[in-house]
């Protein structure tokens, strides 16, 4: 039916973005990586990191910006901090390479620190501290851009676009559930603005500008030339821009050595020289074993959490919801089924055609 969502069933939609993945030069491992990250994304309730983004990175191959078969490397490490190089290969598989080096390091020595330059998008942060935090270790992952013409975000009292949406996500573990946190650090996150367009809804109010810096609702004037407001609008977007301009500052630790210091979408200013702009993705892990005992940390945390929940609801609301909570709820609701919107529906459909790759099994949105 002309305007539908298609509702497909987690496994076989995973398959098919598995196969175009592998289709534009992705090995195996890596398509499997990317394609889980996005179906997890899809059922955690965050359609802006999920299939809807499948149409992108197979533009960004065909431009040659994004690397499918590139694999990440070492390129500097200590006992506790180490620099990754993501040759601008899928950020998913780079960032969760980094993690996996980080947790290594932090049972071992307490605490351990990552920067990952050249990366792509890395998807949805929740993702890395969420699993850094099922095996009892708290994380820290930040992804940044900052500089002259970069990203979608206005700085707060300025004009022109200066920031990416610089999300900040922290995972801890405790007893019976953990706390994640992961969010953007401007209003709303690009990607919601992908999904409202697709959708064909309008935003909430605040979020967005118009090319001339009139408030808006309408995604198309989002990507007409408008830009994303920072976090905390015009009252209080300073806290939003502290916040984006610490994660590309801190990213920024993997530009250090570059011997080529740009970012995706960026160009250097000059030989050696990156004009402004500062960026990359950082993760930090700490395990708690080394400040005490762990299992009476997590219990801490465990009571904290349980004490928050049994705040009284505000008017309206049924219960005080966690960070990371709503993620949980939504992926049992969606086990049954991901809906995917009309439109990323005939784009997924087109790249089946060009790929030979099969749609997976789907019906109508009721």
């Amino acid at each position: 039916m002309a305007g539908s969502a298609q509702i497909c069933p987690p496994a076989p939609l995973q398959t098919y973005v598995e196969a175009v993945f592998k289709a534009i030069g992705a090995d195996d491992e890596i398509a499997g990586v990317v394609a889980a990250h996005l179906i997890r994304a899809n059922l955690s309730g965050h359609d802006s990191h999920g299939v809807i983004r499948v149409p992108q990175y197979v533009g960004e191959a065909d431009r040659g910006a994004l690397r499918p078969a590139a694999r990440p490397t070492l390129v500097r490490e200590t006992e506790v901090a180490a620099v990754v190089d993501a040759h601008r290969g899928f950020g998913h598989f780079s960032t969760a390479f980094a993690l996996d080096w980080a947790l290594a390091r932090a049972r071992r020595g307490g605490m351990a620190a990552v920067a990952v330059r050249h990366s792509m998008h890395i998807g949805r942060l929740g993702e890395y501290t969420e699993r850094a935090a099922a095996g009892g270790l708290i994380a820290v992952v930040t992804v940044g851009a900052a500089g002259p013409g970069l990203g979608s975000v206005v700085p707060f009292g300025g004009q022109a676009r200066f920031l990416s949406t610089n999300p900040w996500s922290v995972g801890v573990p405790g007893r019976d559930r953990s706390m994640v946190f992961d969010g953007a650090t401007s209003m709303v996150a690009e990607g919601k603005v992908r999904v409202a367009r697709a959708k064909g809804t309008l935003l909430p109010p605040g979020c967005i500008v118009d090319r001339n810096g009139v408030p808006s609702r309408n995604p198309e004037d989002f990507y007409g030339g408008g830009s994303l407001l920072p976090l905390g609008g015009e009252e209080a977007g300073h806290k939003g821009f502290g916040l984006a301009l610490a994660s590309a500052l801190i990213g920024g630790l993997a530009m250090i050595d570059d011997p080529n210091p740009t970012l995706p979408g960026a160009r250097a200013q000059g030989e050696g020289s990156v004009g402004g702009q500062a960026g990359g993705v950082f993760l930090a892990a700490i395990d708690p074993a080394a400040f005490g005992d762990a299992e009476r940390y997590r219990g801490m945390v465990g009571d904290t959490l349980g004490a928050a929940k049994r705040v009284p609801p505000a008017p309206g609301r049924d219960e005080v919801l966690l960070p990371g909570e709503p993620e949980t709820i939504t992926r049992r609701q969606r086990a049954g089924g991901i809906a995917v919107p009309e439109t990323t529906w005939q784009e997924l459909s087109a790249l089946a055609e060009r790929f030979h790759v099969p749609l997976p099994e789907h019906r109508p949105a009721p």
